[in-house]
């Protein structure tokens, strides 16, 4: 199968995970004894190993980050890919961004106690 470039954009691993399924599904529609690339089953394998959360909490998190915090959409991403469980994780992520430096240890704390609620809900 060839492709071309549509479009680009920046997703999260459950963004990713959740277009590697609807792709198998096609696949399989399309030839169930073929199914995906090689290059396509690596992917997909990837991102099922390595989504810590569902794609409508990617979405909500991601969404949230952005309005509240201003963060740019990169930062953000790799939030939701790490999902980071202490400061220092959190700070080295954010550690380029022009909005993450300005945030000192307590205001990360609370981006992380924020994010871990928006997992659990």
């Amino acid at each position: 199968m060839s492709g071309r470039k549509i479009d680009e954009k920046t997703v999260s691993i459950p963004e990713v995970k959740e277009m590697m399924e609807y792709v198998k599904e096609q696949m399989e529609e399309i030839d169930s004894e073929e199914g995906m690339s090689h290059f396509q089953e690596i992917t997909y394998n990837y991102v099922n190993k390595f989504a810590k959360i569902d794609v409508k909490k990617a979405k909500k998190i991601k969404k949230f980050l952005m309005d509240k915090y201003d963060f740019e959409e990169i930062y953000t991403i790799n939030i939701i890919n790490v999902f980071p469980k202490s400061v220092p994780e959190l700070r080295v992520i954010l550690e380029k961004s022009f909005t993450g430096k300005t945030l000192n240890n307590e205001q990360l704390e609370v981006i992380i106690e924020e994010i871990e609620e928006l997992e659990s809900s």
